[in-house]
């Protein structure tokens, strides 16, 4: 994907958060709802975390081969790990809250203007999900954008299911739950969109610290690399492999027997047949193959 059209998307990301981050905050405090203000709060975090996403782009397409000899890739999982630290800071916060005030006696909240916001923020936090997931495949940054609006569409179903509760227990003899609802809703939704940002920290920690990537992707390599062993009868290889954001790093050390017939311009060929094996990968590749009669020690 072109940066140009990322920046765009990210643009677009910011102008619909702040957006609900306006609504859920005001509406939220209107309201007296712990759940719409932490609903707001998640999108105007969602507003700094997209900015961050699209200067980051911007430094990243700006070329510096003296100082950035490998690119500079390393910056997209850095990113991706603060983007999800702000909102796993979020979290805890609105979990920390919800727990003090259930063991205050709850609040009293506007169950039906409630529902009437969750309605809203739902059907905007969806549609904002499904253009970010049809117009930004192949990208971790907009991956990211999307993750997050998909988290908020879905944060925002649950506010509509728990305000559609409180608001029917409002007129059942257990009427003395509702000023618990919103705080309890609180708890249950953060408590369970803890493990995303842990998740996808993990991720972006293992690029950073420079681990094998997905089994998937190591094992569809090492099929390829084995199969043009196989083909040109080398006596054994040694790969490895490195995924840094959107670059994939692979290293291959082919052992040729001696008195093997081959030249370079054979060399050459095999290096472009690995690059066309692996073309449906969705990464840029980074390619070093070298041809020893040595094993490695």
């Amino acid at each position: 994907m072109k940066q140009n059209y990322a920046e765009r998307l990210i643009i677009i990301s910011i102008v619909g958060a702040i957006a609900f981050a306006v609504l859920g905050i005001v509406w939220g405090i209107i309201a007296k709802s712990q759940m719409i203000q932490f609903d707001g709060y998640y999108s105007f975090i969602s507003v700094i975390l997209s900015f961050i996403s699209m200067v980051a782009l911007r430094f990243i397409k700006k070329e510096d081969p003296e100082r950035f000899p490998f690119g500079k890739e390393s910056f997209i999982p850095l990113t991706i790990v603060i983007k999800y630290f702000g909102l796993l800071v979020l979290i805890v916060i609105s979990l920390v809250q919800a727990l003090a005030t259930l063991f205050t006696g709850g609040n009293e909240v506007a169950m039906s203007s409630g529902v009437i916001y969750a309605f809203i923020s739902t059907v905007g936090c969806f549609i904002a999900y499904f253009y970010f997931r049809k117009h930004g495949k192949n990208n971790e940054l907009i991956a990211a954008e999307m993750n997050q609006w998909h988290m908020d569409a879905l944060l925002s179903l649950g506010v509509f299911a728990g305000f559609i509760v409180g608001w029917g227990l409002a007129f059942t003899p257990l009427d003395f739950i509702v000023p618990f609802v919103d705080p309890l809703m609180v708890l249950l939704v953060a408590g369970y969109f803890i493990k995303v940002p842990l998740a996808e920290m993990y991720g972006a920690l293992r690029e950073l610290l420079e681990m094998a990537p997905e089994h998937v992707i190591s094992q569809e390599v090492a099929g390829h690399v084995s199969e043009l062993g196989n083909t040109y009868s080398f006596d054994s290889y040694d790969m490895r492999l490195q995924k840094m954001g959107s670059k994939l790093y692979i290293e291959v050390d082919y052992v040729v027997p001696r008195g093997s017939p081959i030249d370079i311009r054979t060399m050459d060929d095999i290096r472009h047949q690995l690059k066309e094996r692996l073309q449906e990968l969705p990464l840029n590749l980074w390619t070093t193959i070298v041809f020893t009669h040595e094993k490695r020690g």
